[in-house]
Formats: C-alpha cells, sequence, structure tokens
C-alpha cells in the first residue's frame, strides 16, 4: 500500500514562478544575514580574547607590591587617570602606551562569556525548533524543494541527533496541517488525514519514532551507514504501519532499533521482503529466549536463542522454498508466533528434512508421538536428550505431544502455540495453529469440558486465553482495511491525547469504536476515555455519565456475546460506575441472568459463573450490616448446588465461598460440609479412569485441607483413606 501521489508541478503559471523566485530571493537574503551575524559573532569573540589577554600580560609583568620598577597600573580601571611620572619627573612613554585605551571607533564592545555561551546554546536548539513547519497539505507538500527539504532535514537531524527538536517539529506541522483540513462527517470524519499523503506519512513518523528513546536513536543512528534503516522506515507508510500494529508498551525499542539495523546490514536489498520478519524478531528476542534442552552441535553453546541467527536461518530456508508457511507473506504479528520456537538450529533443520505435511493438517503432527501412559501415571522420563526424533520415537503425554506438534510447525514457519488448562479430566496441553492465512484453530489434541485455556504470548510476556486466539478469527479482525481504520483512529487519538486536544482525541476513540467493535483494544481505549470525563455529581452523588456507561456494558456484552470472556471490561464498568449508585435488587437480577445464560449458552466456560458470583459477594459484603454473612452463605450454597457441573467452575467457587469464612471455625465447618456435599452431588462420578479420578482426587485434597484448618481432623482422615482407594483403583485399570 502506498500513501503518495505523484503531483504534476509541470507547465505552472508566470505568477507560480514569481511567487518561487521570490521565495529564493528571500531565502538568499536570510542566509547572508545569518552569515552576517556570525562573522560579527566571531569579530566580538576575538576582541574578547585580545582584551583578555592584554590583561594576561599586565598581571604576568607586574611586579611585587611596592617593589623595585613596580608598576601602577590602577590607571588601567580608570582611562582618564594621568600616567604615573618617572623617576626623573617624565612621563614613561611604555606605561603611557599601556594604559591609554584604543580609539573609540575600534574598541570592540565589552562582551561577557556567558552571554555568548548562552547565545550558541539557544542558537543550537533553536536551529530546529525555529524552522518553518513543514509542508504537509496542499500542491506545495509534493514539490520538489519541499521533499528535498525534508531529505536535508532528516540529514540534519542524523548528524546533529536532534530526535526531540524533530518530533516536536513533526507536532507544530502536523497540528498546522490538521487545521488546515475540513472534518468529514459520521464515520469519515477523520479520513481527510489519510487521503492527505505527506500529512499522514508525518502522523506515522511521530508515531513511529516515539517507539524510540532519544539515547536509543543516538547510539544507532551516528552516521548515514548506520541510518539506513531508519531512514528507509520512514519513508515507508506501509512499514511504519506495520511497526505501529505490531510494537506494544513494554517492548524494548532500543533492542528493536538494533536489531533492525543489524538486520538491514545482514540481510542487504532482501530487506523490505523480509521486514516483517525481521519486526518480529525485533519484538520477541528483546527478552533473551532459552532453550531448555540443547540438542546437537550446539549443546557445548549458550543456551539463548541468538536473534540474528535465527533471523537469518529463516530467510535462507524461504529463498530455498523449504518452509510450509513462507514467512515473507506473513505479518510480523503472525511471525512472532514462528521465531520463538525454544529449540536449537538443528531441531529446526531435523523438521525441515524429516516431516512433510502441508500447513491445514499439521495438527496431525499432535498425534504422531505416541501416548504414553506410564510417563503420565508413573512419571516415566525415558528421553537422554529430548529431541524431536526421540519424542516421535519414544512417544510421551500431551506436554510431550503439543511441544512436538508446535515446534516442528514453527519450524516450518507455520504460527503455533501451546495451550494450557484444566478440563475435566484434569490438566491438560493441546496445541493452537494457523493452519490457514485467515484461520487460527485451538482444536489440535483438545479433549472437553476445557473451562480456560491460556499460553504465553512470547512478544509481551503475558498470558492470553484461548478466547482472545479465537476472537482473531473474527471477520473484522481478519480485514486488512478495517483493522488499519481502527489502528489509524487510535494512532490519531494518541496524537491529539499528547497535543492537548481533548475534543477530537475523544472523537477518534468513539469512532475507532464504532468501525471495530470485533477489536477489544477499542473498548479498553473508550472505557479510559470514560474514566476520564466520568465526574460525581448531584445529590446523592453519581457519574455524570452514568447512562453513557450503561450503554457501555450493554454494547459490550451484545458484542461478545458468543464470546462472554472478551466482555470481562463490561463487568467492570458494572462494578465500578453502575451498581453503586443503583439499587442492590436491581444488580442482584443482573447478576443472576448474567449466570442463567453463562450456564444456557458459554459451553464449557462456567468458570464465568464464579467470577459472576464474586461480585455479588462483594455487593453484600460492601453493603456490611447483620445480614451480609448470611447472605453470602446462602448465595454460594445455592450457587453450589445449581451451577456446580463444572470442575474448574465449582473449584474456584468453593475457594471463594471458603475465603469469607475460613476464619470463622464454626462457619468454616459449616462451608467445608456443604462444598464437600455438592461435590458429591454434582461432580464425584467414582469413575475408575485414571484422569478423571486423579481430577477428582484433587478436589477432595482440597476439601481435606478445608476440614483440617476448620478443626475436623477425624472427616479430614476418613476423606484421604477414600482417596488412596480411588486412585489404587484407577492406577490398575490404567497400566
Amino acid at each position: 500500500m502506498s500513501h503518495n501521489k505523484k503531483l504534476n508541478t509541470s507547465g505552472g503559471s508566470g505568477r507560480l514562478a514569481e511567487i518561487e523566485q521570490a521565495r529564493v530571493r528571500t531565502r538568499l537574503a536570510e542566509e547572508q544575514r545569518r552569515k552576517g551575524r556570525s562573522a560579527m559573532v566571531s569579530a566580538v569573540m576575538i576582541g574578547f580574547f585580545g582584551l583578555a589577554a592584554v590583561f594576561a600580560y599586565l598581571e604576568v609583568m607586574k611586579p611585587e607590591k611596592d617593589g623595585p620598577g613596580a608598576v601602577e597600573i590602577s590607571a588601567m580601571r580608570d582611562p582618564k587617570a594621568p600616567a604615573k611620572p618617572a623617576a626623573d619627573g617624565k612621563t614613561d612613554p611604555s606605561a603611557v602606551a599601556a594604559v591609554t585605551p584604543a580609539p573609540a571607533e575600534s574598541a570592540p564592545e565589552p562582551v561577557r562569556p556567558p552571554v555568548v555561551a548562552e547565545e550558541e546554546s539557544v542558537e543550537e536548539v533553536a536551529t530546529l525548533d525555529g524552522e518553518k513547519v513543514l509542508v504537509l497539505t496542499g500542491l506545495d507538500a509534493g514539490r520538489k524543494e519541499t521533499l528535498d527539504r525534508d531529505k536535508e532535514l532528516i540529514t540534519r537531524v542524523i548528524d546533529e541527533k536532534l530526535w526531540a527538536s524533530y518530533r516536536g517539529l513533526l507536532m507544530r506541522s502536523i497540528q498546522e496541517g490538521l487545521g488546515r483540513l475540513r472534518d468529514g462527517g459520521g464515520l469519515n470524519r477523520f479520513d481527510e488525514v489519510w487521503n492527505t499523503p505527506y500529512l499522514y506519512r508525518a502522523l506515522l513518523r511521530h508515531e513511529t519514532l516515539a517507539a524510540f528513546s532519544d539515547s536509543a536513536l543516538g547510539t544507532q543512528v551516528e552516521d548515514e551507514y548506520s541510518a539506513g534503516f531508519l531512514r528507509w522506515l520512514l519513508d515507508h507508510d506501509e512499514a511504519m504501519e506495520e511497526f505501529l500494529l505490531t510494537f506494544r508498551r513494554g517492548d524494548d525499542g532500543g533492542f528493536a532499533l538494533k536489531f533492525l539495523t543489524d538486520a538491514w546490514g545482514a540481510a542487504a536489498e532482501n530487506f523490505p521482503k523480509y521486514y516483517n520478519l525481521a519486526l518480529a524478531c525485533a519484538v520477541v528476542f528483546d527478552q533473551p529466549v532459552r532453550i531448555p534442552h540443547m540438542i546437537g552441535e550446539e549443546s557445548g553453546t549458550s543456551n539463548l536463542v541468538e536473534p540474528l541467527q535465527r533471523f537469518l536461518w529463516y530467510v535462507t530456508k524461504n529463498e530455498k522454498g523449504k518452509l510450509a508457511a513462507p514467512v515473507h507473506r506473513q505479518s510480523a504479528r503472525d511471525l512472532v508466533w514462528v521465531v520463538c520456537a525454544p529449540v536449537t538450529t538443528s531441531e529446526l533443520e531435523w523438521a525441515i528434512d524429516k516431516l512433510h505435511m502441508g500447513r491445514k493438517r499439521w495438527g496431525n503432527a499432535y498425534g504422531m508421538v505416541e501416548y504414553l501412559m506410564e510417563r503420565a501415571v508413573e512419571g516415566l522420563n525415558p528421553y537422554d536428550e529430548y529431541s524431536f526424533e526421540e519424542i516421535l520415537d519414544k512417544g510421551g503425554i500431551c506436554g510431550d505431544q503439543s511441544y512436538f506438534c508446535v515446534n516442528t510447525a514453527r519450524a516450518q514457519g507455520i504460527p503455533a502455540m501451546v495451550l494450557v488448562g484444566e478440563t475435566d479430566l484434569g490438566g491438560h496441553a493441546w496445541a493452537g495453529v494457523k493452519i490457514t492465512d485467515d484461520e487460527w484453530t485451538t482444536g489440535v489434541g483438545r479433549i472437553g469440558g476445557v473451562s480456560k485455556g491460556e499460553t504465553h504470548n512470547p512478544q509481551t510476556g503475558s498470558t492470553i486465553t484461548e478466547q482472545d486466539i479465537l476472537q482473531w478469527n473474527d471477520r473484522q479482525q481478519q480485514s486488512e482495511v478495517t483493522t488499519l481504520s481502527v489502528w489509524r483512529h487510535l494512532w490519531l487519538a494518541d496524537f491529539f491525547d499528547k497535543s492537548e486536544d481533548d475534543d477530537r482525541r475523544a472523537a477518534a476513540i468513539r469512532l475507532a469504536n464504532r468501525i471495530g467493535p470485533a477489536f477489544t483494544e477499542t473498548w479498553q481505549a473508550l472505557f479510559s476515555l470514560m474514566e476520564q470525563e466520568t465526574e460525581l455529581t448531584g445529590n446523592p452523588y453519581q457519574p455524570n455519565n452514568l447512562e453513557e456507561w450503561k450503554s457501555f456494558s450493554k454494547d459490550m456484552r451484545r458484542e461478545f456475546k458468543d464470546n462472554p470472556r472478551m466482555a470481562g471490561l463490561a463487568a467492570r464498568a458494572e462494578s465500578e460506575y453502575i451498581f453503586p449508585y443503583g439499587e442492590e435488587g436491581d444488580a442482584r437480577r443482573l447478576l443472576m441472568r448474567e449466570r442463567r445464560r453463562i450456564e444456557r449458552d458459554s459451553g464449557e466456560q462456567k468458570d464465568l459463573i464464579a467470577t459472576s458470583l464474586q461480585r455479588e459477594a462483594k455487593l453484600l459484603r460492601d453493603r456490611g450490616g447483620d445480614d451480609a454473612d448470611k447472605d453470602i452463605m446462602r448465595l454460594y450454597d445455592r450457587a453450589l448446588r445449581e451451577f456446580g457441573g463444572g470442575l474448574t467452575g465449582f473449584k474456584m467457587m468453593a475457594e471463594d465461598y471458603w475465603g469469607y469464612f475460613k476464619d470463622d471455625s464454626e462457619q468454616a465447618r459449616k462451608v467445608a460440609r456443604d462444598i464437600e456435599l455438592a461435590f458429591k452431588r454434582k461432580i464425584e462420578t467414582g469413575d475408575k479412569n485414571w484422569f478423571r479420578a486423579n481430577a477428582e482426587s484433587g478436589v477432595y485434597r482440597m476439601i481435606i485441607g478445608y476440614y483440617r484448618q476448620a478443626g475436623d481432623p477425624d472427616r479430614a482422615d476418613m476423606l484421604e483413606k477414600r482417596i488412596e482407594v480411588l486412585i489404587r483403583r484407577a492406577k490398575r485399570g490404567a497400566l
């Protein structure tokens, strides 16, 4: 995508030529005045140092006080004082010469060094801050002299390291450029910004440069050679867009700039083709990626992935057509899930050489590893190296299967991740794989009863859920046009925030949310905006924008009705800005309806019921009063009987219920008993399946701990015996 438009400047009118000539004359005159001022400052400096030299000479030649041949120099301080007569009564001509001031017309004006230094400092800063704003709109924006000035300005910024000043100039220029545009209507209000190519490029530059500190820019961009990558980046809108779509708060901008500069030199003319790959490496390897299993020739070297080596390995394999998913056709955001493989290069080579499956069928690699029951039941470790080849040969459990599937996929350029979570059969690991250009699946090796699968984001280090990943398949998020439109509004909102234009910032955020309601980022931005706009007014106090908060909650829940975990901000809005200012009964009825809806529509995500109960219990506790504890006890006792069908949700509810009453020994015993009875009614199956028996025994161990804390060891001992029988029977069946 290119946002540059060629402007036809040939054949201009005579009037335009006259204007241009006038501009040239003005610039020449300004240059002459600048040179004149520089010459004057030089002359002043020469005069000052000359005068200082005279003082220094006289001080050196001055004899000891009252000694023979002493020369009185007080006349130096008073030019009108007569010269001191010599011993013979005549005036000493050398003394007269020494104290007689030069003629007025030839004496330079006294100049104080601090003033000169201050002028030099001001001039250095003002050289850029004093620049006229960049021409970003109209016909003049595309003229040769305007473009030449832009290049010369970048050169100057690089040479003099004026990055902060350059960002300030960009801000002033963008503000003036925005002032020359007319806002559109509705969803198109700011479209003229991205339809004005040089203005949009300046906005992208301003937002991109904000990712790098001045010290990082000064260190990494030292001359024209080292500035090659950054010059290229700042001249290509698509590259800056991809950078801004990928880079996240918390990423190390200094490392990213250094790596991209190194990759620019290493990849030479191929760099634009592999820019997205380099960018993915830049945001992943700003934190070391450790290789837990050093295999092959690299076993005697560092146990860290070497970033540039990993980048060049993928470039080489891609150029040879070895990858099932060519990396040069993928976004940096997807490639983050490729380059992060915590394995040695020799393991990547094995996967390339030995496995040949299509991208859509790569999930079959999970089942290629035979399940090893002895490893699950007895903890057997059959491996010497834990290599791909050894895992395939000896088998493994779900963690080994997902490790093999995911990292061999990454070796082939296929984005993939290991997911973990608790199921109705206990803890489990499975795989998420991007099987086509626009579809992620999280069904590789998945079993039923998963309440919440999670994975580790290799870029940010944060935890993301299976529902986050499935949201990436949404039609809006798969649309490049919609994605870019959403983020353009968010970038513009960020600029308005920095330039303290609150009204237009608010408008840009609200438009981003209207254009892309499937993007959780737009809801996060809207939530932050509304928090800043909220004031408590009236009697009794309530938010001035209470109705807007109600609409926010309602609209977000409607948007994510098929993926309710993504509506977490709606729950927060209710708890912080709606429920405290309404009737308690209304809030409790709303939460009850929410739990009914989750039970009916949300399948495995029963843990969301536990979250809803937490919110209602907090309402009751905040209300206080003598009946609060009784109401909380009734709430959980009833919920465990009604909604306790999922193992994960049951455990969450039980832990919360216990947490409210654990410090009251009398109440704690009742709570432990309530949890045990609900467990037997809703969860316990007595199944001889090893995995189910192990999962149920885990809940029993939790209840045993509650009885011991509540002072009922006899009940705890009885349940422990029951667990022993359950596990022994299941183990016999498994082996």
